[in-house]
């Protein structure tokens, strides 16, 4: 009976012990061979033109859309409460026209034959919530992550710099939950293209204003996160508006990364029933036009609206209005890029639009490469560490010759 007992130990031993030294080991790879970057001061936007992302869109062609959310996945592992098909017959149900479920680690293949389907999935599995979503992914799934500690702005860029060629848009996600991001990250990360500025738990508005402010052309996107469909009031909490002419992925994506779209956070209803939800989504209202004249950014809603509130660097109020459907900012010398949140307090609605920004020619702004590999800091963090593995190897060893010569002279004796 006793020997049965230890067989079973034994075995249960090994099934922890294989995956966590796994583990263990990836770990120390990870964080022993990521580069050390240097950062280039970022420039913030300048120029006498406006790249305005609002310039095309058709009043018709805005599209309630969904990115990120979350269904069964990782058999139960992993927060997923619902099936792919329940999941999207509750949004469906809301009017929403692009959905895509984004599980952590894995890309969701459902409805692949579709031309709107977008491959993503959310990257990320460290306690600090540093989280990615590629869009439009394509090849595998990146697995490199730092579990314990990513408080490295360098270990951050490595990261979407590896993402990004995988994907055409590459956004980041909820970056005020826990330990993800810091809004100072924001002056220096580059090679990313969205924002989700508004998450159904967290809202990062300092953390856009940062990027922008610091000349980084970065888009807002908006999603509930959702992990289940079964308590609606996670439901339609943050939505995202595309302005595309269908619902392929070629234009949702191309619009995304040009800025046409705009984010809509919904009042919360945390009794309301499905049919009650979809009553308040028909009174949202939408942009008549947004248009850049003279030096000026002028804002016409489609209905009155309690405030029109202009927004410039650093988050800094610049002027508002109140109960109008229309509004006019003179855009000063000192403004790199204006950015307009409504406020709609009789239906309970705040609108979060893309800013307009300074530019040399009226186009997107380039991306601002800041990011570097600084050989010599690199190489002199890899040469210490494997000093340490020597060391501590070459201690060890020594301590195992130590008690084993100790053994055998007991054993004399």
């Amino acid at each position: 009976m006793k020997k049965i007992f230890r067989i079973i130990l034994y075995s249960l031993l090994v099934i922890i012990a294989l995956p966590l030294t796994f583990l263990v080991v990836t770990q120390a790879w990870f964080y022993a061979s990521y580069p050390i970057y240097s950062f280039h001061e970022p420039q913030p936007f300048s120029g006498d033109c406006f790249y305005n992302p609002y310039t095309n869109v058709v009043r018709t062609d805005w599209r309630k859309s969904l990115f990120h959310t979350h269904t069964e996945s990782w058999m139960g592992l992993t927060h997923g409460d619902n099936s792919r098909e329940e999941l999207l017959e509750v949004y469906h149900a809301l009017n929403y026209e692009v959905i895509s479920v984004s599980n952590y680690m894995t890309v969701d293949t459902g409805g692949m034959h579709l031309p709107s389907y977008i491959p993503c999935y959310e990257h990320g599995y460290g306690y600090g919530k540093t989280h990615q979503m590629p869009m439009g992914t394509h090849g595998p799934v990146l697995w490199r992550d730092y579990v314990f500690v990513q408080n490295s702005l360098s270990q951050k860029q490595y990261t979407l710099d590896l993402l990004k060629p995988r994907c055409e848009v590459l956004a980041i996600n909820h970056p005020d939950l826990r330990y993800g991001y810091t809004p100072e990250d924001f002056k220096y990360l580059c090679n990313y293209d969205l924002m989700e500025v508004l998450n159904g738990v967290r809202y990062s508005v300092k953390y856009w204003d940062s990027a922008l402010s610091h000349g980084h052309a970065v888009w807002i996107t908006a999603n509930d996160d959702s992990h289940g469909v079964n308590d609606l009031k996670w439901v339609q909490r943050e939505v995202l508006f595309v302005n595309t002419p269908t619902t392929n992925r070629e234009d949702i994506l191309f619009n995304l990364s040009h800025g046409a779209a705009f984010a809509v956070s919904f009042p919360r209803m945390p009794e309301a029933t499905l049919a009650e939800k979809q009553t308040v989504a028909d009174k949202v209202s939408f942009p008549e036009s947004i248009s850049v004249r003279h030096n000026s950014l002028i804002v016409k809603w489609q209905q009155t609206v309690s405030s029109i509130t202009f927004i410039g660097d650093g988050g800094q109020l610049l002027a508002s209005a109140h109960q109008t459907d229309c509004a006019l900012y003179p855009i000063q010398p000192e403004n790199t890029y204006v950015r307009v949140e409504l406020r709609d307090e009789e239906n309970g609605f705040t609108y979060y639009l893309n800013p307009v920004v300074r530019t040399s020619d009226g186009h997107v702004p380039a991306k601002q490469q800041l990011a570097s590999v600084n050989a010599g800091k690199t190489m002199l963090k890899r040469i210490t560490i494997l000093l340490c593995i020597v060391l501590v190897a070459g201690g060890g060893g020594w301590w195992v010759r130590r008690k084993v010569k100790g053994n055998k002279v007991k054993g004399k004796g």
